[in-house]
């Protein structure tokens, strides 16, 4: 077993959160231990063609957000997406465009189901005005929801509940069009905190028009480039063991080609999904151990599929697609960001992804790809049938950790989640908001730290 020279600071994981905090420390001497092949965590995509398929996260918000800079600072593109947001496919009918308010009135249900859908709605823009109070905390204070929400105190109360609870009763067809919705964050309406289903599924009901946007190539275009930036600092292919502390800084033992070597620095960030952290810090403290082991995550299985159709289609102007009733969740058209607005100059061919998150992810545990591929592919025809016989390549993946649900109760822990211990910072896109602008301002927020103890210790 070796051991190298005490470097300036460590970051362990390679996804957006820790190639974030990498890059904002690189004037010092830094290394970033990654455990698989490659950097980028959960943002992966490929090309093809003009297109390129995401499996991965997919979208980014206003130009002055942390994602939007640092795609920015890497040289990437961004490209504003076009596309109706909130568009719903239920029971046979695609309704998109107009007012949210009036969909009771356009999906194909019956009249209990509308009726009951009125009901909810009412209830869910009541919880969600309580929710959008937004959270603070000792670490992040102002920057929770930064331009988004003003920073209060969120709402215990409805966080202490289940969403399923703050919903009520709900006819059978607004049930599958609501879970949905909670299915797109990887969690189910009775394991999902009121707090954060009511802002975050209630937001994404009225999202229709708000400001998003993509990056030319995918966002792995912006992991790239935070990678080519770091150059030989990443090593990839090697797992962390373990990260304890002492007075003078961190001892991470991680496994390189087979064996187990000690890498000392002075400081640390652990950048990796949250039941990792547990697993690797050493020595946690009761309640930081606690909040760690209350973050849930859950699957998706996702299918992006390159589309050869050779001009335009009738779902070229709706970037995201709810799916009520399916095993498929959800079904984004990536190619929007590349249409004109008139559609104007629209190249041949196209993009799309779907998947399946929560328990309906879970279910295609024992499927095969192929199995799977064939499942999904029917149900976007079903969706889109445009696309039938049009459907060229496609990849699938399975995320296990796929998304950091709020599960009833996380306001409790979010300062015991966000403290750093010692010498080791945290980061990722559980430790507040989960999304990768968060994710991001966490590592950048982590290395600033540090950066500020380097500067007061000398050296």
């Amino acid at each position: 077993m070796t051991e190298s020279v005490r470097h300036d600071a460590v970051v362990i994981g390679g996804g957006i959160a820790g190639l974030a905090a990498a890059a904002a420390l690189a004037e010092r001497d830094v290394v970033l231990f990654e455990a698989a092949d490659r950097v980028g965590g959960r943002i992966l995509c490929q090309g093809a063609g003009n297109y390129w398929l995401n499996l991965g996260a997919h979208i980014l918000g206003r130009t002055e957000s942390p994602m939007a800079r640092l795609a920015t600072e890497t040289g990437s593109e961004l490209l504003p997406i076009q596309g109706h947001m909130a568009a719903v496919w239920a029971k046979g009918r695609l309704v998109r465009h107009g007012k949210v308010e009036s969909y009771p009135f356009r999906l194909n249900m019956s009249l209990g189901a509308r009726l009951s859908l009125i009901r909810t709605g009412l209830r869910l823009r009541a919880a969600n005005r309580r929710a959008s109070q937004g959270i603070q905390d000792a670490i992040h204070g102002d920057r929770v929801f930064a331009g988004s929400y003003p920073t209060v105190a969120g709402d215990g109360p409805l966080d202490a509940r289940s969403f399923a609870e703050v919903l009520g009763p709900m006819h059978p067809e607004v049930d599958a069009l609501l879970r949905a919705g909670c299915n797109r964050l990887s969690g189910e309406p009775e394991a999902m905190s009121g707090h954060f289903g009511s802002l975050i599924v209630g937001g994404l009901w009225s999202s229709a028009t708000r400001t998003a946007h993509s990056v030319r190539g995918g966002m792995g275009a912006i992991t790239d480039g935070l990678a080519a930036r770091l150059g030989n600092r990443i090593v990839t292919g090697a797992p962390a063991l373990g990260l304890g502390q002492d007075g003078e800084g961190v001892r991470l033992r991680i496994n390189r080609d087979g064996r187990e070597e000690v890498i000392l620095a002075r400081h640390a960030v652990i950048a990796t999904p949250a039941p990792v952290a547990r697993r690797i810090v050493a020595d946690l403290p009761e309640d930081k151990a606690a909040a760690l082991d209350h973050v849930a995550y859950g699957p998706y299985v996702v299918m992006a599929a390159a589309t050869t159709e050779s001009g335009p289609m009738p779902y070229d102007d709706l970037y995201a697609i709810a799916v009520a009733g399916r095993t498929v969740t959800m079904i984004f058209n990536s190619a929007n960001a590349l249409r004109g607005p008139d559609g104007s100059a629209r190249a041949p061919g196209g993009a799309l992804m779907a998947y399946a998150g929560a328990d309906k992810a879970r279910l295609l545990a024992g499927r095969t790809d192929d199995e799977i591929r064939a499942l999904f592919i029917g149900e976007i025809n079903e969706v889109l049938p445009e696309t039938r016989g049009l459907i060229g390549e496609t990849r699938i993946q399975r995320w296990e950790h796929g998304y950091p649900y709020w599960r009833p109760g996380r306001l409790d822990i979010q300062d015991a989640l966000a403290r750093p211990f010692g010498r080791i910072h945290f980061a990722g896109d559980y430790v507040e908001y989960p999304s990768t602008d968060p994710a991001a301002r966490s590592g950048q927020m982590a290395a600033q730290a540090i950066l500020d103890a380097l500067a007061t210790e000398g050296g």
